[in-house]
């Protein structure tokens, strides 16, 4: 083996170079196919990693929607039953305005005062009773005027005026009770009807 000393710029042999032999220090040499196989390992490995991301980035995704979905439709259902309540109730006012205007505005006749009292009548579930039927005092002349047949069906009827009623209004007394036929009576029930439907 030659012995050398070097200077800064030359290096200089005690004896004639007879063989030469160079050696690798650096790290291990890979061979083609090694090198291949590991490429191809190293794009498997990320190829998997990143479909299984993908993947998992769709199933967030539709989880996401169907959230999304399930909420909006959950709102407007709320919304739904809301306007239904709404337009509900606004009709039942609008109808017990229409019929308390109707009643209002209607003109009391000799066949409306009969049926009124007939109804009463009827309510009572009585028919040979002596009943009292109070009614205001225009009401009994229709009556009167109509040459009526509720004495001959209820013999036991007696008519009696009454100033404090309203046109339409009818309350029966007998020793069962009474019979409350008003008409502010006959509409608070109305109204309940529609609240309760």
């Amino acid at each position: 083996m030659a012995a050398a000393r070097q200077s800064s710029e030359t290096l200089f042999l005690e004896y004639p170079i007879m063989s030469l032999d160079v050696v690798y220090d650096g790290q291990e040499k890979v061979s083609d196919l090694r090198h291949k196989e590991a490429t191809d390992a190293s794009y498997k490995s990320g190829y998997e990693d990143a479909s299984a991301q993908y993947k998992q980035q769709i199933l967030d995704f539709r989880s996401e929607i169907n959230e999304l979905r399930e909420s909006t439709f959950s709102q407007l259902e709320g919304k739904f039953k809301t306007l239904v309540a709404e337009a509900r109730e606004a009709l039942m006012a609008l109808t017990y305005d229409c019929v308390t205007r109707a009643l209002g505005g209607f003109e009391m006749n000799a066949q409306a005062v009969e049926k009124i009292v007939e109804s009463v009548v009827n309510e009572s579930g009585l028919d040979e009773e002596r009943m009292q039927i109070r009614l205001h005092p225009l009401d009994i002349a229709l009556l009167e005027e109509l040459e009526t047949d509720l004495v001959k069906k209820h013999p036991g009827l007696e008519f009696i005026a009454d100033d404090s009623l309203r046109r339409g209004d009818c309350m029966l007394s007998s020793r069962f009770g009474k019979v409350d036929g008003l008409l502010s009576t006959k509409l608070e029930k109305l109204k309940s009807s529609l609240d309760a439907s």
